[in-house]
């Protein structure tokens, strides 16, 4: 059986198990999982072609164990229709009270609203991320080894961490090792739903550079990359609103012969719950450098309308339309104007 028909069968079986989870004081387990649709007029952007494709799916394993009253591991074990099953993140945390905590271990990435949950599709409102969280626009780390610190103090929630970016295949990356050190802090407003966030993070990044023809003339070069997002986010009843501006800095490489650019994308998306079908929007825009705005294969501006309908506790449905202007994320063509369409099913149990 290969990848795809195996993931279709575990999503198959997360639909008709959708009530099943299990969950005690010592240990708990749960899932999630989506299958989707994906068709472009022109060009080929985020799995989608103009052939359109179901190749698009995800299944996931949350597990969690209590060793004692304060120590807790966590994993996610995840499989999708592009890369071998593996461990997304598993990690090991003691609380020293209600507002402290440390971990240690592999950590999902804590930055901007998406990435607390940027493999959960029932928690999304729109089947395809914004820009900001596109792998293509690489802006957005997937997990980081090593330690980091979570205190509260009120309204605010600040997370600091330090360690070694996550890279699931380094053979095929061109960075031999990226440490890093950041944080996130988080202020709850006193209007109920409303929240900010700033994230930031500073990288240390290694390049191998082959520059001949053997291994003798690969060349390490270090340069330092740094990442920022500001954040704004309202939940209510009614509404899902959210806005986010992400900065990213490259360094400048000699042997590579790129210079240090200073790339941005931002957001802002509603949703409004009507019954049982929740109609939502979004405006998306990426600029790859700050000196050729008006190069269409260097910014994005997409417009996104949708509707998600709830099937019932565990299962949604949504489809939604992208008017696109520019290709600067698309994998490849060189249309200007353009569409996606992506219609998908996601479940979590």
């Amino acid at each position: 059986m290969n990848r795809t028909k195996l993931i279709n069968v575990m999503l198959i079986a997360g639909l008709l198990f959708a009530e099943v989870a299990y969950a005690d004081d010592k240990f708990s387990i749960n899932g999630f999982g989506f299958q989707d649709y994906r068709q472009t007029n022109a060009n080929f952007s985020e799995g989608a072609s103009q052939r359109g494709t179901w190749d698009n799916n995800f299944f996931a394993i949350v597990m969690s164990s209590k060793f004692t009253d304060r120590d807790t591991a966590w994993a996610q074990l995840q499989a999708n229709s592009t890369e071998p099953t593996r461990f997304t993140w598993m990690f090991v945390d003691h609380r020293f009270n209600d507002n402290l905590s440390v971990h240690v271990g592999r950590v999902k990435f804590p930055y901007g609203i998406y990435n607390e949950y940027i493999d959960n599709k029932w928690l999304q409102l729109s089947a395809v991320l914004p820009y900001a969280y596109s792998g293509a626009a690489d802006m957005v780390y997937d997990a980081y080894s090593g330690a980091g610190v979570d205190w509260t103090a009120g309204s605010l929630f600040t997370q600091v961490y330090g360690g070694n970016i996550y890279v699931p295949d380094p053979a095929s990356d061109d960075h031999a090792d990226r440490r890093l050190i950041g944080a996130r802090i988080t202020w709850n407003a006193p209007y109920e739903g409303l929240r900010f966030m700033v994230s930031a993070n500073e990288a240390q990044v290694e390049y191998n550079v082959n520059y001949g023809t053997g291994p003798s003339t690969t060349l390490t070069q270090l340069g330092k990359e740094d990442r920022a997002m500001l954040s704004v986010d309202y939940v209510s009843d009614k509404f899902d609103l959210k806005g986010e501006y992400n900065y990213h800095k490259t360094p400048y490489f000699v042997q590579i012969g790129d210079p240090t650019t200073i790339s941005n994308a931002w957001y802002v998306q509603g949703g409004y719950k009507i019954g049982l079908w929740t109609p939502y929007a979004r405006f998306d825009s990426y600029q790859a450098d700050q000196i050729n705005t008006s190069d269409p294969s260097k910014y994005q501006k997409d417009w996104v309308v949708g509707v998600n309908y709830k099937i019932n506790d565990n299962v949604n449905a949504r489809i939604e339309d992208q008017v696109i202007r520019g290709y600067g994320l698309a994998e490849s063509g060189t249309a200007t104007n353009w569409n996606l369409i992506a219609a998908e099913v996601n479940f979590i149990f």
